[in-house]
């Protein structure tokens, strides 16, 4: 996932994945562990804006999958 704004004055960013700080734009193989409500917030001294989206992963490829 990625997060980002732009604006001016510059907003800081603050990802979470269920209420927890999360480090959006590293990239991970995605598991069942990473379904969960993201949340993306901007804030400069001219206001804020809020994103969410919810993620659900429904198949799991690992190790001995096929095709």
């Amino acid at each position: 996932l990625r997060c980002s704004a732009r604006g001016n004055p510059p907003p800081r960013l603050e990802c979470t994945k269920d209420g927890e700080p999360f480090p959006a734009g590293v990239p991970r193989p995605v598991t069942r562990v990473h379904a969960g409500t993201y949340r993306c917030q901007a804030t400069n001294r001219l206001g804020t804006a809020v994103r969410s989206v919810t993620v659900w992963v429904h198949c799991e490829w690992g190790r001995g999958s096929r095709g």
